[in-house]
């Protein structure tokens, strides 16, 4: 069984470094995981939507996936992005990577046959993957890049009960506290909250920690907002997340990974380019949100310490 401390605290998700020809740059990418070492960050989520996980070939998943397991420092959990578009796929891509060390997989539901995807059908889908993968899995429900495909508070409900099944990661904006009152009495399963701005509101109705966008480039403020809140300082927490969420908002979130990217350039990790289709922030912007994010108090990234 899986342990709440596993997934209580943040998650960063990890981008795929890639060179100017859009070759994947593993030296980069170990360099980025050392630098979250220095951190709270509780663990890691390659292989998903900021690691332009479809745009990568198996090969180069596997690769990615060996650094980052390679390079986690001790007590770091590790989820990968595992899902396919068939349960016999999604299963077969598990057993590959499951050797390279990750601790659990985070699986996106079936969306090409959107019109199909009933709870029944994504019950079974489930269901198929949790009986054959070799590590727990987790749930990720994010509509928008499922085809606008929800998870229904039904189907999570029935999903809890499955002993391979151990969380989801609910990057949607249905209420964490809808899904909470459905499996908050189910021992072993937990809620994970998918982006800075439900974060602190679903710390607070029940999820145990949060896989943030925002972590990627500003690690040390939201393991400062996690740890405010763990330790009863409530307001505290709630100012800090007013400010990233503003500050998200006014700047990286409107350009999703190419955003990110640039956040982590600013602060001095390593972002670099995507990989077509998705477009580079224009320069203009770039400008904008540097000086917005100087002008906001952000140094660059030093010792993982939270500023005081």
């Amino acid at each position: 069984m899986v342990s709440s401390d596993m997934l209580s605290g943040v998650f960063a998700p990890i981008i795929t470094p890639f060179d100017e020809d859009e070759n994947v740059l593993i030296g980069r990418l170990k360099e980025n995981i050392e630098k979250y070492n220095e951190t709270d960050l509780k663990g890691f989520m390659p292989l998903g939507s900021n690691g332009e996980y479809q745009g990568l070939t198996d090969e180069e998943s596997l690769k990615i996936l060996t650094a980052v397991c390679r390079t986690r420092a001790k007590g770091r959990t590790i989820v990968a992005g595992c899902g396919r578009e068939s349960a016999y796929k999604t299963v077969e891509f598990i057993k590959q990577t499951a050797d390279c060390g990750m601790d659990m997989a985070f699986v996106l539901p079936p969306s090409y046959f959107k019109d199909k995807m009933t709870d029944e059908a994504l019950k079974a889908y489930f269901i198929a993957v949790a009986d054959r993968s070799p590590v727990p899995v987790v749930v990720y429900n994010a509509p928008k890049f499922a085809s606008g495909l929800l998870v229904s508070v039904e189907l999570i409900e029935s999903l809890s009960s499955h002993p391979n099944i151990v969380a989801m990661k609910n990057s949607s904006m249905h209420p964490n506290a809808e899904y909470m009152k459905a499996i908050g009495r189910v021992p072993g399963f937990y809620l994970i909250a998918g982006n800075i701005k439900t974060f602190f509101p679903g710390l607070c109705d029940g999820a145990v920690g949060g896989v943030l966008s925002t972590a990627s480039y500003l690690p040390e403020y939201c393991c400062k907002l996690y740890d405010y809140f763990a330790g009863g300082e409530t307001e505290k927490a709630a100012e800090l997340h007013a400010f990233l969420n503003a500050l998200s908002s006014a700047t990286i979130g409107p350009y999703g990974v190419a955003g990110v990217k640039l956040g982590m350039d600013i602060r001095g990790f390593y972002g670099g380019r995507t990989r077509l289709p998705l477009l580079p922030v224009p320069p203009d912007e770039r400008r904008r949100i540097e000086k917005h994010l100087g002008e906001a108090g952000i140094p660059r990234f030093t010792d993982g310490r939270f500023p005081d």
